[in-house]
This record gives C-alpha cells, sequence and structure tokens, in this order.
C-alpha cells in the first residue's frame, strides 16, 4: 500500500521535502528541475508500483501540453536517476519496465508528522543499514564565574588569553603540516595523484592530437590514425569538457608548431596526445595530458594489452582523463564506460581500414570502405560499430553517385542493426536520422534521432551539423544556425562544416553571413569548388549589395552535377544564356554515364525561366526519392514558382503541409 503524502519522505539518504520541492541527501540540497520532481514524487506516492507511461503523462503532462511525450519522459526519468545516482541497467530506485512504465523499488521512510517539520529530521535513520547518532544529553548549566574573572577588563582578558590561542593555533598548525607531509610522503589513499590532480588547471575544451606510429611500420598509419579516431569519439562521451571532433584535430598530424599555438588555434585548454606500438599481436599505447596555455605535462600512462583490448584501453583512457581534469562522470556514462568487449583483431583491422577510406571523401574511397566495413561484419557480426559505418558510407554515396533507392534502403537496414546491438551509438542515431530525413521525409522520426544522436555524443560535430541541415530545410533558421554553430566550435578547421553552415544561412535568406562562411571553407581550401559556385549563387540572389559579382572561372574538368548545375542557374541569373545552355546540355551528357540529381537539374531549368522542365525534373525527383527534396520549403531558386498549385502539390508530396 502507498504511504500516505506527508511532507518528508526518506529513501536511502534521501530526503524529499514536498512544501518546499527539495531533494536532499544528507542534508545537503540536490538540484533537481520540476517535471523529474514531480515524477519522484508520483513513484514514491505509488511505491512499489508500476506507474503506466499513461498515468504519468496524466499527471505531468495533461492532454492541453504539446509535447514530444517520449522525449520527455526519457529526459524527466534521466534526470532523476542522475540526481539519485542510480543505473538503468541496475536500479535500486528507479526500475523501468520495458515500454510499461516505471517503478519506485527502494524502501521509504515516512516520518511523523511533528518530526518531518523539525529542521533535525535528518537524526532519523535514513536506511535500515544507515542509523544516526544518538542526539547528545542537554548541556549542564555553566557553573558561575569566578570573582576575579568578573573583575577583570576586557583588555586583561584579551592579554591573558592570546599567548594561549597563538600556541593552540601553532600547534594545530605544526600538527596538521607534519599529517600532511606523511601522508604525502607514504603517499596514503593516492593523496600524492588527489593533490596533484586538485592542482590541474580547469579544462573545458580539449583535442587528442594525432597518435605517432612507433611500430616502424608505415603501412599501420591508417590503424594508428584510426586509434585516435576511436579514442576522441570515447572521449567526447564526457559530458563535461568539449572534445575536437577528428577532422580539425588531424590537421596536425606530423605538424611543428607548439602546443600553445595549436591551443590557441582550436581554442582548447589541454590536449591528449601519445604513441602507438604494435608488435605481433601485443600493443603499447602511451598517452599524456598537456596543459595547452603552458606546454606542462598533467599526467601520463601507458597501456600494454593485446589487440583485442583496444576498446577497453579507450574506455580506461577516458575514465583516467575525466578523473584528471574532475569531470564528473553520471551512473550512464561510467556504465556506457564500462560496457566493453573484446574485439578480434581481423575485424579490427578491416574497420579501421574501412573508417581510413571512408574519412577521405572520395567517391572511390566511399566504395572501398564499403567493401572493408563488410569484411569486418564477416568476421565479427556482433560489432556494432562496423553496422554503423556502413550506414554511413551508404548515406555518402547516395544522391550525388548513386540513386537514393538504392543506397538508403542499406542504409536504414544497417544502422537498425547497429542500434540492435548497441542502442548507445551516436553516428548509428545520426545515420538513421539522416535516412528518416533525406529518404523517408519521416520529419518527426529524424528530429528524434538527431536529439538522441546528440544527447549521447554532444561532441560530434556530425551529428550537430546534420541536426543544423534538417532544421534549416524544416524553415527554423535561428535553431539550425545554433547547431551549425556548434558544429563549427568543435570542428573549427572543417571544410564541410563551413560549407554546410553556409548553406544554411543560404537557406534562412542570411545572404551576406552565407558568404562569409563559404570564403572561411576557401581559406582551408582555395581550390574548392563548391564554395566558389556557392558564393557565387549567393551574389546572384542578392548577397553583397553594391558589391561587384567575382569574376566567374568554371573548372573545364568539373563533374560535379551539384557544382554544374549551380553555375547553369548563374550564368543565367546573369544573362548568359548560352553559356547557361552548354552547362545544362554538359549535364544531360554525364547523364548517360552517371546518376545525376533530379532537383539540380531542375533548379537550372528554373534559372532559365523553363518552368514546366523544371516541374518534370521535380516530379522525377520525388519518384527517384532524391535526397534534395527536402530544401524545396525553403530554397530560394524556387521563389519563382511558389504561386503556381503544382508547387503546392509538390510541397505536399514531399511532406510538408
Amino acid at each position: 500500500m502507498a504511504p500516505p503524502q506527508r511532507r518528508i519522505v526518506r529513501f536511502g539518504a534521501y530526503d524529499v521535502d514536498r512544501h518546499t520541492g527539495e531533494l536532499r541527501k544528507q542534508g545537503v540540497r540536490i538540484k533537481l528541475q520540476e517535471k523529474p520532481f514531480q515524477l519522484l514524487l508520483l513513484l514514491l506516492d505509488r511505491q512499489g508500483d508500476l506507474v503506466t507511461r499513461e498515468e504519468v503523462r496524466e499527471a505531468l503532462w495533461p492532454a492541453d501540453t504539446f509535447v514530444d511525450f517520449d522525449h520527455s519522459l526519457g529526459t524527466a526519468v534521466a534526470k532523476l536517476r542522475a540526481a539519485l545516482g542510480d543505473s538503468a541497467k541496475n536500479p535500486r530506485f528507479v526500475e523501468t519496465v520495458g515500454g510499461r512504465g516505471h517503478r519506485f523499488i527502494a524502501p521509504i521512510v515516512v516520518p511523523d508528522e511533528d518530526a518531518g517539520e523539525r529542521e533535525d529530521v535528518a537524526a532519523v535513520p535514513t536506511s535500515s543499514d544507515e542509523v544516526a547518532p544518538a542526539r547528545p544529553a542537554a548541556a549542564a548549566p555553566p557553573e558561575p564565574l569566578a570573582e576575579a574573572d568578573v573583575q577583570s577588563t576586557p583588555t586583561a582578558t584579551t592579554r591573558g588569553r592570546m599567548p594561549r590561542v597563538a600556541a593552540s593555533i601553532l600547534v594545530g598548525f605544526l600538527t596538521g603540516a607534519l599529517v600532511l607531509a606523511v601522508v604525502l610522503g607514504l603517499d596514503i589513499g593516492g593523496a600524492r595523484a588527489s593533490l596533484r590532480r586538485f592542482t590541474n588547471p580547469t579544462v573545458h575544451a580539449l583535442a587528442v592530437l594525432p597518435l605517432r606510429n612507433l611500430s616502424g611500420d608505415s603501412s599501420q598509419e591508417y590503424v594508428v590514425d584510426g586509434m585516435t579516431e576511436q579514442l576522441i569519439t570515447t572521449l567526447a562521451q564526457l559530458h563535461g569538457v568539449e572534445v575536437i571532433s577528428r577532422t580539425s584535430a588531424m590537421q596536425y598530424k606530423d605538424t611543428h608548431k607548439r602546443l600553445p599555438e595549436i591551443g590557441r588555434e582550436l581554442n582548447v585548454d589541454a590536449f591528449i596526445e601519445g604513441s602507438v606500438q604494435r608488435s605481433g599481436s601485443r600493443m603499447r599505447i602511451t598517452v599524456q595530458l598537456v596543459d595547452a596555455r603552458t606546454d606542462q605535462h598533467l599526467w601520463a600512462h601507458s597501456y600494454d594489452r593485446d589487440v583485442g583490448d583496444v576498446l577497453s584501453i579507450e574506455n580506461e583512457i577516458a575514465r583516467s582523463v575525466a578523473n584528471e581534469i574532475r569531470v564528473q562522470l553520471t551512473p550512464d556514462q561510467q556504465n556506457l564506460l564500462a560496457r566493453t568487449r573484446p574485439v578480434k583483431p581481423a575485424a579490427q583491422e578491416a574497420y579501421l581500414r574501412a573508417r581510413y577510406h571512408l574519412n577521405k571523401g572520395e567517391e572511390a574511397d566511399f566504395r572501398k570502405s564499403i567493401e572493408a566495413f563488410n569484411d569486418a561484419i564477416a568476421i565479427d557480426p556482433e560489432d556494432a560499430r562496423s553496422h554503423a559505418g556502413l550506414a554511413n558510407a551508404y548515406v555518402a554515396l547516395s544522391d550525388f553517385y548513386e540513386r537514393s533507392t538504392e543506397m538508403m534502403p542499406r542504409a536504414r537496414q544497417a544502422a537498425e542493426r547497429a542500434l540492435t546491438l548497441d542502442d548507445s551509438l551516436s553516428d548509428a542515431h545520426t545515420a538513421l536520422g539522416v535516412v528518416r530525413f533525406l529518404y523517408d521525409w519521416n520529419w518527426s522520426g529524424a528530429e528524434d534521432e538527431f536529439k538522441r544522436a546528440t544527447a549521447l555524443n554532444p561532441a560530434s560535430s556530425d551529428a550537430h551539423a546534420w541536426y543544423g541541415a534538417f532544421l534549416a530545410q524544416m524553415g527554423r533558421s535561428p535553431e539550425a544556425i545554433s547547431e551549425m554553430r556548434r558544429a563549427e566550435s568543435l570542428d573549427p578547421l572543417s571544410v564541410s562544416v563551413h560549407i554546410n553552415t553556409g548553406w544554411a544561412l543560404y537557406l534562412g535568406r542570411r545572404l551576406d553571413e552565407a558568404i562569409v562562411e563559404w570564403r572561411k571553407a576557401l581559406e582551408l581550401e582555395p581550390n574548392l569548388g563548391v564554395a566558389h559556385v556557392s558564393i557565387w549563387l549567393a551574389y546572384v540572389q542578392g548577397g553583397a549589395k553594391g558589391t561587384p559579382l567575382p569574376a566567374i572561372h568554371a573548372d573545364p574538368h568539373d563533374t560535379s552535377p551539384l557544382n554544374l548545375a549551380t553555375l547553369a542557374g548563374i550564368y543565367a541569373t546573369t544573362g548568359k544564356r548560352d553559356e547557361a545552355e552548354t552547362i545544362l546540355a554538359r549535364l544531360k551528357e554525364l547523364s548517360n554515364h552517371r546518376y545525376i540529381c533530379p532537383y539540380e537539374m531542375a533548379t537550372a531549368h528554373e534559372a532559365l525561366g523553363q518552368h514546366d522542365d523544371a516541374f518534370t525534373w521535380l516530379r522525377k525527383g520525388i519518384e527517384d526519392r532524391s535526397t534534395c527534396m527536402p530544401d524545396l520549403k525553403t530554397d530560394p531558386r524556387f521563389d519563382g514558382l511558389r504561386g503556381d498549385p503544382r508547387f503546392t502539390q509538390l510541397l505536399h508530396a514531399v511532406g510538408f503541409d
């Protein structure tokens, strides 16, 4: 039977005060937001009983409250568990009954009403194994002062007692210093390490510099680079610190720059640097934590293990780094870093080879990565990382190189398999979100996946960038730019992040800002074709008013359908119709040899004023499930068609109201 609703309820070391809305642990208040606190009260009132999801919804989110209930409930439960130091896997307080609801499983104590109203309620035992100290007996009344004491002046009293007080303080200080010296000298309880950590500088952001290959075998370079990436991914799970993404970190491979200079460029407080040395099935990884401002080494450790223990080593490093920089891990983070499995060396080799090719970003490498991911899966079908990587490789090929109808279903299957094996993989959620966004046109489903991905790995530049692209195409420009800025802070040297941030600004009609972003990309890669055509596009759409259009120099060897279609539109808009027609003819000729995205063909025809042809290609884009079609809602290039009923029909077909 549920206990009566009294003001104070106790369980374990915790007190809940209904009147003040406070949760306390051993008298210390713990911050807990309103919804998690209401959920706690609801569960306490039904202690031992299952509180269904429907009952929670009715109590906390009535019918007239419009929220994403699943996400809101999940967030409330997670925050409640974090406040209680509880674990979803091994709960002590809040148990989840899969798909049905939650139950409070710990024994509770409800003090009598009078005791509940007193401030000293902490004197009541808090659990069966915690007994509060007995209340001390009332002190005896003080004895009368002696006559000499009464007659002493305040000055005389002070002068008489000061030497004794000073001596007492000095003795106490010397005793404490002696105890501290003994503790540090003998390193009792790891005192020296604790003192060092206490004096370490505060770290808000860190970067993992490319690990050095000490194996004496240059063919193993991709293995070492892959381990750098895996370590970045593992450390990114530390929610209390920002971790720079791989793309920017790898810019400093074999660099001769000093660490303080790199620290200023990446805006980080500390670095992880180290080396990998492999001999047969054994591997030594040495890592050290370095202050980015002073180049001072803060901590170092070496790990000698079998190759199959690589995931365990990375989790150990993450826990050690968290300890050194004083990041408090939540129970869920602790469980995540404790979860590991041995990997088969051959599968690990294939996985790292696949990641190497996927990160190169070229069509031929995407295909090689798919082959290598499939090799890894054949060796170890239960490794969720390989399935997630395979999903991202299929996404990379979709639309620009292969038909979406060929690639996206495979990407979905691989992402769902990865999440079946390990639901905590952020990049698998990202891949599934991309499929639901660009191919399924399932907006709510896509947003759920992107939110889950960024929650699991707040330092994932990819997850934030994809979520920003989604928000931009939904017409939610301020939110989109916020996500893109977050991606930029995590990956400041990434060309693709700057390109995509510019596109989000362009879709939001912030053309001058878009031009600035695309110029940042050109600073990193001066010959980047997509950046040049994007800047020209922003100019002809009305950006940088009063500034002459930069000279247009088309690359005769450029075969990118996106670049060519955009260039045709630029020529058409600037009155160079013959050049536009020439580019369009080139696109049609290319379509005989490779897949050309219908959406891009539509943009070229629309720029030439060929509206009927533009509609024909857009309808083909819907038939092909083109991944560009979600742009339709906000793309300025189609503003001239928005009053046409046919355009409204297209928007409905893509899934927009």
